[in-house]
């Protein structure tokens, strides 16, 4: 998928832009403050409803505007079609989506349909954090690779937020029992996805990881939210009494978590900072592997502050790479001239406004 044309009114200190971006790679250079990333987190924010800063919309808006717009022109190379979407988020929450000038009821048919990779400074989080960050990792890519994802995962949210309602109001048994059934049909596909997602995944790191020659073995691996030694049929029932006293179901696919292991401890107990970010690095390219092995457009490539976060050789890797995968990129810097050398197009901007060809 190609980004040809992008516009974004008061967001952040960007009051009009207006970039005609290059197919592969695209260069925004600038000091501190002056809007880099802040284009990054517009492009985010039109495909998916957040950004890698905020995951609410509204604090992206310039102080005292009404609303922000975004609008982008982008081109699907497997179908040949040309695209046009567009939002306006208010201030008071409302939000208006358009594709190819026609209403849209959901966010999800932008993100389907124009995918996009996010490469940040706080990417080491997917290591460092909790098994939500993970999730959230993985999910990513099943949304994109799984067209019944959305629709399960909505199931199951759904499910659990009525089974846990009435865990609060300490229901009768029978009455929780009811949403069992539809919790219980939801998680075990949930987990089957995600099973063979992190198997695909997995193997698409091992190949990834062998060219980079280290000395160390990574591993992923997925624990379902549950006691393994048994079903989550069981152990719906068996820990109902432990549900209540906790006020919430504490066994579900919602609990699950993606592993990380190097030489079989925790990625992030032995690993150095710098080593944590290439390994987060080459995961998220085994993710867009997974993707391309699928069909699925190439998602663009967000990087913000990229030459801070890896040395020249790594980052040199990490473009060549993305190149292979045929994803469009956009990078942010203070200082981009180990890129300049490549076909690209540079962006200069100066308090929010952005000069071409600098």
């Amino acid at each position: 998928m190609i980004l040809s044309s992008f516009e974004a009114t008061d967001v952040r200190c960007l009051v009009d832009l207006s970039v005609a971006p290059h197919p592969t790679l695209n260069l925004i250079t600038g000091n501190n403050g002056t809007g880099k990333s802040s284009i990054l987190e517009a492009i985010q924010c039109l495909a998916t409803g957040h950004t890698f800063r905020t995951r609410r919309p509204r604090e992206l808006m310039a102080h005292n505007a009404p609303s922000l717009r975004l609008t982008a022109k982008f081109y699907d190379e497997r179908s040949e079609r040309e695209y046009r979407v567009g939002c306006e988020r208010l201030r008071d929450g409302s939000v208006n989506f358009r594709l190819n000038f026609e209403d849209i009821k959901s966010q999800a048919e932008i993100a389907r349909l124009m995918p996009v990779k996010v490469l940040s400074p706080e990417s080491h989080q997917l290591v460092q954090d909790g098994p939500e960050e993970r999730r959230r990792f993985l999910d990513w890519g099943l949304f994109h690779v799984k067209p019944r994802f959305m629709p399960v995962w909505g199931q199951y949210k759904r499910s659990l937020s009525q089974r846990n309602q009435l865990l609060r109001e300490s229901a009768l048994d029978k009455d929780i029992d009811t949403w069992n059934s539809p919790l219980l049909a939801a998680g075990l596909e949930l987990h089957q996805a995600r099973t063979e997602f992190t198997a695909l995944l997995n193997s698409a790191l091992q190949r990834r990881w062998g060219l980079l020659n280290e000395v160390f073995h990574v591993e992923l691996s997925y624990r379902p939210g549950w006691d393994v030694n048994h079903s989550l049929e069981t152990a719906l029932t068996k820990n109902l009494t432990y549900h209540r006293r906790m006020k919430t179901t504490t066994d579900g696919p919602h609990r699950a978590e993606l592993t990380i292991k190097v030489d079989d401890k925790p990625a992030k107990q032995v690993l150095s900072r710098g080593q944590q970010k290439t390994l987060v690095y080459v995961l998220h390219l085994s993710q867009l592997d997974v993707l391309k092995e699928a069909g699925i457009a190439s998602p663009m490539v967000l990087c913000d502050d990229l030459s801070s976060e890896l040395d020249e050789n790594h980052t040199n890797y990490l473009v060549d790479q993305l190149h292979t995968l045929q994803s469009q990129l956009f990078v942010t810097g203070v200082d981009l001239s180990i890129l300049t050398g490549r076909p690209c197009k540079e962006f200069h901007m100066q308090g929010g406004i952005v000069k071409n060809g600098l």
